[in-house]
């Protein structure tokens, strides 16, 4: 052991169950502050942690970085300054799992706040492609997905979708107020929060050139490829309104919240699995 408490014999060795449990108790005593908008240090807990399992540096942060890819996975925010990173083991995922059975209050942390914002310019990206299969992921994040399934709770969440919603609006009008179109910008209408629910879209807005763009907005604090339902009507509303529907995805809402847009057809760019069905009696 070395006088700055670093055991390096440990370098390359699997993390105990007991390790693992200090550094998630640290994690999300820092995540709770930090999205409570509450002062914390990062540097004075991620020492702590150093200190009390002896581990380096470097291997502190990268499975604090391991912590927040599955967060990520399961569609919850992150510590912003430990980007997540992949390349961890099941038994990680199954402790934070276990973690968050044990704390269900901190499923509660993707509620709506203060978020991120970065330059306009790099908040509409492209659409990631078309090229993940479920089944691909490693069991263990598979069956973390399964038990917590952020799709469900991001449906569930009304106020997730509704600050989505108002942030796309803010958004859509900002960006038509920069291209000289103040009229276009005064005609964006939050459909879904003044006539309802129902229509198979939320947010009514326009390109530069007049054309009209009807926005169905899906809002996850997860990342880019998190699962999210949509609805019959939704569906039949995009086939029906090819040319000006869109579903415009909202991600990492509270990291550096970004958002793609997928035109119809629906299926050519979306992996589409029938979830419930209507039943009656024969």
């Amino acid at each position: 052991m070395a006088a700055n408490g670093i055991d390096a014999s440990r370098g390359g060795t699997d993390w105990t169950a007991g390790e693992v449990a200090v550094l998630l108790g640290s994690y999300f005593l820092m995540l709770a502050d930090e999205l409570a908008g509450r002062p914390y240090s990062k540097k004075e807990q991620f020492l702590g942690v150093m200190k009390l399992i002896g581990r380096s540096k470097g291997s502190v942060e990268f499975k604090h970085q391991n912590v927040s890819a599955v967060l990520d996975e399961i569609g919850l925010p992150w510590i912003q300054g430990y980007k997540p990173r992949d390349h961890y083991q099941d038994s990680l995922a199954e402790a934070v799992g276990q973690h968050l059975i044990q704390h269900p209050d901190l499923l509660n942390l993707a509620k709506p706040g203060a978020i991120k914002i970065p330059a306009e310019s790099n908040i509409l990206v492209a659409p990631p492609l078309l090229n993940s299969d479920p089944e691909s992921r490693p069991a263990g994040i598979r069956r973390l997905i399964g038990k917590f399934d952020p799709a469900a709770r991001d449906e569930r969440n009304r106020a997730l979708g509704k600050a989505g919603e108002e942030f796309v609006v803010g958004f859509e009008r900002r960006r038509l107020e920069r291209a000289g179109r103040d009229d276009l910008a005064r005609n964006v209408r939050w459909v879904s929060d003044l006539d309802g629910d129902g229509y198979g879209y939320d947010v009514q807005s326009f390109e530069t050139d007049g054309e009209e763009r009807l926005l169905e907005i899906k809002t996850t604090c997860g990342n880019e490829r998190t699962p999210f339902w949509m609805s019959k009507r939704e569906c039949d509303v995009a086939a029906e309104k090819g040319d000006t529907y869109r579903v415009r995805r909202v991600f990492h809402f509270r990291n550096q919240v970004q958002m793609f847009d997928i035109a119809p057809p629906l299926e050519t760019r979306l992996l589409l699995t029938p979830a419930t069905f209507m039943a009656a009696p024969r």
